[in-house]
């Protein structure tokens, strides 16, 4: 990652290609990392969907520590299957998990945390409704990966943004998609 300064908003993110269902957040985004330059080691994950975002308080989304995320190389990775999104990093076990909804299952949307955000605690959030529609799991269609290094914005500058946040690059050893 760049170095962490007051503003950055370093990324690793996915959105529709053809927005099926719509507009964002209808059509879903992944975020495999991000990060804020106020916060150095702290990576977030999340999914939004049209259920399932900061807009309406339902956002799905879980925090991980990485004490030297912006002096080492990191493995991010996303594990995507027809029914489960999990995110983990340097090989470690997923820490973000959101399941699909299947209707009539009592087992709803279920988003779990492996490292909770500094705030919070452990455990589980639950959708309410069994929805196994588009507005839940708009994840059935093609996305696009993107890399980028954002500066301020509503989240990373909402603190502001350091005189000396450019110039900012986002190193990349490699990338690997299979499937």
């Amino acid at each position: 990652l760049p170095p962490a300064r007051r503003g950055l908003w370093p990324a690793i993110w996915l959105v529709s290609t053809d927005n099926s269902y719509g507009r964002w957040p209808a059509s879903g985004e992944i975020d495999i990392m991000e990060n804020l330059g106020r916060e150095p080691s702290v990576v977030h994950a999340s999914v939004h969907t049209a259920a399932h975002n900061h807009r309406n308080g339902t956002h799905q989304h879980a925090t991980m520590s990485v004490a030297d995320a912006h002096e080492s190389f990191h493995t991010y990775t996303l594990l995507w299957t027809p029914d489960t999104i999990r995110i983990a990093t340097d090989g470690a076990e997923p820490f973000f998990e959101f399941r699909r909804a299947r209707k009539g299952s009592t087992d709803d949307a279920r988003v779990s945390h492996a490292d909770p955000a500094p705030e919070g605690g452990r455990g589980e959030m639950h959708s309410p409704g069994g929805d196994d529609s588009w507005r839940t799991w708009p994840f059935d269609q093609r996305f696009y990966l993107i890399l980028n290094v954002a500066v301020g914005g509503h989240w990373a500058g909402k603190e502001g943004i350091a005189d000396d946040v450019c110039p900012a690059a986002l190193e990349v050893a490699h990338v690997r998609v299979f499937q």
